[in-house]
């Protein structure tokens, strides 16, 4: 099962270039959705018109988990950087059913970007761990 490379939200990249998204201040959360989730609508402007998040409990707290140890580093050359931060996880107390979708959200419920996390849906059961391995290159990179 393979995630797909993040994808920024069309508004997203607006909201960078004028400032409302702050990607060396704001706090960063990461929302699951399922696989009935319009998460992959390039138009979202907010993670709550993201339809379809996994549900309340076992593990998972509606709104998601923070995202920490946000970095900026330099990629391959002196022009890139990347945007990076801690492999965010959650641990099953339960089952954490119906998985698909990833939303990366700032503190202001602006969704930023977007991943899918499998081909097909899966759920995490009582005692296993479900850990976003975020990209060794960064969520992404901006050349």
């Amino acid at each position: 099962m393979a995630a797909t490379p993040w994808a920024i939200y069309n508004k997203a990249k607006k909201k960078l270039g004028n400032g409302t998204i702050q990607l060396g201040v704001n706090i960063f959360r990461v929302q699951l959705h399922k696989s009935t989730s319009n998460a992959s609508v390039a138009t979202l402007s907010t993670a709550a018109s993201a339809s379809n998040e996994v549900t309340n409990g076992s593990g998972y707290l509606t709104g998601g988990k923070s995202v920490l140890t946000v970095t900026w580093t330099t990629g391959v050359s002196i022009q890139q950087y990347r945007f990076d931060a801690a492999d965010p996880f959650w641990s099953a107390t339960g089952t954490i059913a119906s998985i698909m979708y990833a939303v990366l959200k700032n503190s202001a419920g602006q969704a930023v970007a977007w991943s899918k996390l499998s081909t097909a849906i899966f759920s995490v059961t009582t005692g296993n761990r479900l850990t976003l391995q975020l990209d060794t290159n960064g969520i992404f990179t901006l050349l």
